[in-house]
């Protein structure tokens, strides 16, 4: 198949077990003799950039100052030398044929971005997996974080001319640094299309504490990006949320669906964990140590 080569540029913060699991995952990918893959370590101990060695086709790039995945994936972007720049999340699957897949149509000139899709892993069998995948948490076209004309990064192709031209991600924040990319896509006139059948399987969270702390830091960055555009991205509505949550319980329970009130209940937690998300800092931490 003839296309654009593409960077492929991924963001990882994690342990050396995890290196070895990304690199797997990266290493599926069906490549054309110049597309690239490149990888932005984020960790503390810069164990990714330790674990790849000659023998692999993965340029790993150092990505320190700050504990962001944005700050990452510029980093990966900066060292990356193709025409597009795919965007994937480290805990994402891709298809082996994502790349040629993105150009099943070949886009327009003023398209800025390609949104692909985000599935389940179907491998995942737990209560909480099958809970997000039930509310579509990461679709790109109706996921419940999905917003009209934006697309997350776990698995978003962008021209470089477009990423360069609004000199890339915002810096210095913790979530939404995707939507606000789209949006100042958008504003600088690009076009975003979607590609649904570029897909990635994304992993989802196992325990229920670590999904809160996601959708905290998701309200976190609903709070920044209103405070850039307000009225954009607002709380999630608390009151009128847990209210449907008291009366869909039991009527779920009566009703023999044991599954769909205990989702229920997870709502209510999801929506109470994005209104306190909503009143913390977006705000970066730094990296515990900056040495190799």
């Amino acid at each position: 198949m003839q296309r654009d080569p593409v960077s492929v540029v991924v963001p990882f913060r994690g342990q050396p077990e995890d290196a070895a699991a990304v690199l797997a995952r990266v290493g599926r990918l069906r490549l054309a003799p110049r597309d690239e893959l490149v990888i932005a370590d984020n960790s503390d101990d810069a164990c990714l950039v330790a674990a790849v060695g000659a023998d692999r086709p993965v340029r790993a790039v150092r990505a320190g100052g700050e504990r962001s995945s944005y700050h990452a994936r510029n980093a990966g972007a900066r060292a990356a030398g193709r025409e597009w720049l795919l965007f994937m999340d480290a805990d994402c699957d891709p298809d082996p044929g994502l790349l040629d897949a993105y150009f099943s149509e070949t886009p327009g000139e003023g398209v800025g971005a390609l949104a692909g899709q985000i599935l389940g892993d179907f491998q995942q069998s737990s209560f909480l997996a099958r809970y997000v995948e039930s509310r579509k948490f990461f679709r790109q076209d109706s996921g419940l974080l999905a917003e009209a004309g934006v697309a997350a990064t776990g698995n978003l192709l962008v021209r470089r001319e477009a990423f360069d031209a609004i000199a890339g991600f915002t810096e210095g924040i913790r979530s939404a640094g995707d939507v606000d990319l789209c949006r100042r896509l958008r504003s600088a006139g690009w076009a975003i299309e979607a590609r649904q059948n570029a897909v990635v399987r994304h992993r989802h969270r196992d325990s229920l504490p670590s999904l809160l702390s996601a959708i905290a830091r998701y309200g976190a960055g609903s709070r920044w990006l209103d405070q850039r555009e307000p009225g954009t991205s607002p709380p999630w509505p608390l009151v009128s949320g847990v209210v449907g949550v008291a009366l869909d319980v039991p009527r779920n329970l009566v009703r023999g669906r044991v599954e769909e009130a205990a989702f229920r209940l997870v709502d209510g937690a999801g929506l109470a964990a994005h209104v306190v998300g909503y009143r913390m800092s977006n705000a970066a931490p730094p990296l515990l140590k900056l040495s190799l």
